[in-house]
């Protein structure tokens, strides 16, 4: 086996774990943003300003 192949599997290895510790690290932030966000009620915010565009596309509102 040649030196040059066996290296590039290992970058590609380090790559590879970078990627996962980056997905992660958002999935881990994204996760907190939503309790963040459960935690201020912003649950009903969110809800309202939906029935209102659904509303508003339909018509009604």
């Amino acid at each position: 086996m040649k030196a040059g192949v066996k290296s590039s599997g290992k970058r590609w290895k380090r790559s590879t774990d970078k990627i996962l510790m980056w997905q992660v690290l958002l999935f881990m932030a994204g996760v907190l943003a939503f309790a963040v966000g459960i935690y201020r009620d912003e649950v009903r915010t969110v809800l309202m300003k939906a029935i209102y565009i659904c509303l508003e596309c339909i018509g009604i509102g």
